[in-house]
């Protein structure tokens, strides 16, 4: 299946499907999201008040002023006003406080609920997915976008609210301290708004520019930190400087043309605000000079309000950006919270109970997207058996454990665990029966005890230095710094990958499972570790049906049966000695790729070059 990635959209600035899909996400908060409005309004409020009360001032202080406040002038007004001035000024104050406090923590509410949702969302989603996504884009979802909405409910709803509350306010207040020099200060407001559409219609391109060319950055810098080793081994630093400097350069590039159509904002709101000071100024004055009852505190009033009519004009133009950002990041969040996962389990699905560990492939047919891989496959295998997959690269080895764990499920044909249907039981009681070493070990942050115990959490020092004991990591680990309370860096890079493998081998063992998969589990080790190796899968194995992925010769000599696959197709069964009496697919094999092997181990044990 084929899953669709919004990472290229540009967004609206509105758009009402996702709107109303992130108003749903703060919903619960409707009572927060209350109050901080009325704190908006009111501090909306005493920023109307303040320039307000200062003309007044201003008018009560100057003996020719016919103004008075309340009823009183000159000494008198001001013993009022001051309070009330004082008062406004801490009504302000707390509610300003209010409104941010409760505005972020409304947002990081949402962040917390809405990560916490999506990653348990992900828990639950097929291989396939994560698969074709890759998980530097999952994380984006998680962390960037989601640090988006945060933006938008902490920040950007607030500004705007704000901004509107006060613009609404400033207007009203205008026309009615002074109809005549509110209409003269709008006029200019057409000049505002032509700018804005030529400012939004190219600052959208370059900022749509500046998010391309980091996130082009990032993945660079990504894929160069993961494989520096092999930059390194090949000597690539210097063409690997070039390419980071390119798309560097073209970042650097964008964010500097975005930058500047931001420089033009600002001055030109300055600007256009300065005319429009100068020209109340100029028709204000010759308004007092001609003797009208308009007072000096009224035009400084009047003055004061252009100044704070321009801010929420200029700040409501950037608040775009923010809504734009925020649809882009609410669409591929919810892109990623409508898929929905392919294996589920049915609505009539029964606990399996713990296994003898019978398998049985019937008829399977598989494949991916539209491509068949696997066809037909059958395949008996008895409790305590083990089985090694064999065959060349893409004959479908991984395929056959992947359906048996069922993180796909098979198109037609079933696979069956003591004659239950695996699609007929829970996926948690299914792969709790299975222990599964990968070749690629995977070893999480925390303490190799942790590790050790990831699969059962509640296990004791004892059980996990027991499970180390068998599978012949307990040497390793004492003598470590801090025994099994070191810490393994990130993934186990100060381990060996032979010390990695077998931490997953007393994974696996401490479980108790009744199937074992491994996968491949022994090929990038050396001799000596593998020789540790093959001990421990004699106690590993015991009593327990095993799947095996195997490039090397002596894991496969020694199980019960080989399963040569061949482009999705068994085409030989039987153990080691028979298979090579046949001369048929696995002899061929064999002699090409393991009659090496076998004279490699030779060589080492008997201590004599080998060239």
């Amino acid at each position: 299946m084929q899953y669709a990635d919004p990472d290229d959209i540009l967004g609206k600035a509105y758009d009402a499907r996702i709107a109303r899909r992130l108003a749903k996400e703060a919903t619960p908060y409707r009572w927060q999201l209350t109050l901080t409005i009325i704190l908006m309004i009111t501090t909306a409020c005493a920023d109307l008040a303040l320039p307000y009360l200062f003309g007044v001032g201003i008018d009560v202080v100057n003996p020719g002023s016919p103004r008075s406040f309340l009823g009183h002038s000159g000494t008198a007004a001001l013993n009022i006003l001051i309070p009330i001035l004082a008062l406004s000024i801490f009504i302000r104050f707390m509610s300003y406080y209010g409104q941010t406090y409760f505005a972020s923590w409304i947002g990081q509410n949402i962040v917390l609920k809405l990560r916490s949702k999506l990653f348990h969302h992900l828990q639950r989603l097929n291989i396939s997915y994560i698969d074709q996504r890759g998980v530097g884009s999952i994380m984006s979802r998680l962390q960037n976008d989601v640090s988006v909405i945060n933006d938008l409910f902490s920040d950007g709803l607030v500004s705007i609210v704000a901004d509107l509350a006060i613009l609404v306010g400033i207007i009203i207040v205008m026309l009615i301290t002074n109809p005549k020099l509110a209409l003269l200060t709008f006029a200019v407001t057409p000049v505002m708004a032509i700018m804005m559409v030529w400012w939004r219609k190219h600052a959208i391109s370059a900022y749509r520019g500046m998010r391309i060319t980091i996130a082009r950055v990032n993945a660079n810098l990504a894929e160069s930190i993961a494989g520096v080793r092999v930059s390194q081994a090949f000597a690539r630093e210097v063409e690997n400087n070039k390419q980071f400097n390119r798309i560097n350069g073209d970042n650097f590039d964008a964010s500097v043309t975005a930058a500047r159509y931001s420089a033009i904002l600002f001055p030109f709101v300055q600007v256009v605000e300065a005319f429009a000071t100068g020209l109340v100024l100029f028709i204000g004055g010759r308004i007092i000079l001609g003797g009208s009852a308009f007072t000096i505190g009224e035009l400084f009033t009047f003055v004061a309000y252009i100044s704070r009519f321009y801010e929420p004009v200029r700040d409501l133009s950037q608040q775009y950006n923010t809504m734009q950002a925020a649809m882009v990041a609410g669409e591929r969040i919810f892109a990623l919270e409508d898929v929905q996962p392919e294996i589920v389990d049915a609505p009539n699905a029964i606990v399996l109970p713990r296994v003898r560990g019978d398998v049985t492939f019937d008829n399977v047919v598989f494949g991916y997207d539209s491509t068949e891989v696997l066809h037909g496959m059958n395949l008996e295998v008895k409790s305590g058996q083990s089985v090694a997959f064999v065959g060349e690269t893409g004959a479908g080895k991984s395929s056959m454990i992947n359906l048996l764990t069922r993180f796909y499920d098979v198109w037609s044909g079933a696979i069956r665990i003591d004659g239950h249907d695996i699609r007929d039981v829970t996926q948690q009681s299914l792969r709790s029966q299975f222990g599964i070493v990968l070749q690629d070990t995977f070893l999480f942050a925390g303490t190799v005890r942790e590790n050790i115990a990831y699969g059962r959490p509640d296990a004791t020092l004892e059980e996990v230095i027991e499970a180390s004991k068998a599978v012949g990591a307990h040497p390793f680990i004492e003598k470590l710094i801090d025994g099994y309370d070191t810490e393994v860096h990130e993934r186990g890079a100060t381990l060996s990958v032979g010390q990695r493998q077998l931490i997953s081998f007393a994974r696996a063992l401490l479980c108790d499972p009744r199937i074992i998969v491994l996968d491949e589990a022994t090929s990038s080790v050396d001799t000596e570790t593998e020789l540790i190796i093959q001990q421990a899968l004699n106690t590993l194995l015991r009593g327990r049906t095993s799947f095996l992925i195997a490039h090397r010769l002596s894991t496969i000599k020694s199980v019960s049966m080989v399963v040569v696959l061949d482009h999705g197709r068994i085409i030989e069964t039987g153990t080691h000695e028979e298979l090579l009496e046949r001369r048929g697919a696995y002899y061929n094999l064999y002699t090409m790729q393991f009659r090496a092997q076998e004279l490699q181990a030779l060589a080492d044990s008997q201590r004599i070059p080998t060239d």
